[in-house]
Order: structure tokens, then sequence, then C-alpha cells
């Protein structure tokens, strides 16, 4: 993700202006959420191997999500497949950032 869609000026740009951006890995996600932690708890709940973009409110609930295998096609020219995945070279570099772009038209408030 961070080698092609998280590197494109537009994508930086509209995360910028409208998100507070974090990471949190699922293994510090499950120690938390055992500890109580309600965002924690719903992040675990939400989580999709192997890897999530999660949108949500305000209150920590669900807006929308992408997961990385199932919504982008192929992987950039720069990563590898994970473990027992054959990699799938994106045609066209621009397609993931064009996938995200649309998913926050479509789910995302105005």
């Amino acid at each position: 993700m961070r080698a092609g869609l998280l590197s494109d000026p537009e994508v930086i740009r509209r995360l910028n202006e409208n998100f507070v951006c974090t990471t949190v890995l699922i293994h510090d996600a499950r120690r938390l959420a055992d500890q109580g932690d309600e965002l924690a708890k719903e992040l675990v709940a939400q989580w999709t191997y192997p890897l999530e973009m999660m949108f949500l409110r305000t209150d920590g609930s669900l807006i929308s999500k992408l997961n990385s295998f199932k919504d982008f096609p192929g992987v950039h020219p720069d990563v590898a497949a994970p473990p027992g995945r054959e990699r799938v070279v994106v045609a066209n570099e621009r397609a993931h950032v064009d996938i995200f772009l649309r998913h926050l038209e479509e789910h995302l408030p105005k």
C-alpha cells in the first residue's frame, strides 16, 4: 500500500484534508481490546486478513473499509505477494488510486 496507493499525491491530499490517519497492528488492537478498549474492540471485530483500511465515525463506529486482497486487484510492482499467494501485477498502476478515490466518493460524507 505504501509503495503505490499511499504514495500518490491525490490520495495523500484527500487523507490529510479529511481524516485523522493512524496505523494499528492487529496484534496491538487485540491486546487493547482484551484490556477493554472500545475502539480496539471495534477494529478487531471489523478486521479481515491481511490489511484493512477502515473509515470510522468520530464515535468509533465503522463507515466503510477497503481490504488489500478483496478490493485492490494485483499488487504494486514494488511489493511482493504474501506467502502462499501468487504475485499478480497491476497492469495500470493508477488503478488502485482510482479505486480508493471512488470509494471515498461513494461511501464517505461530503
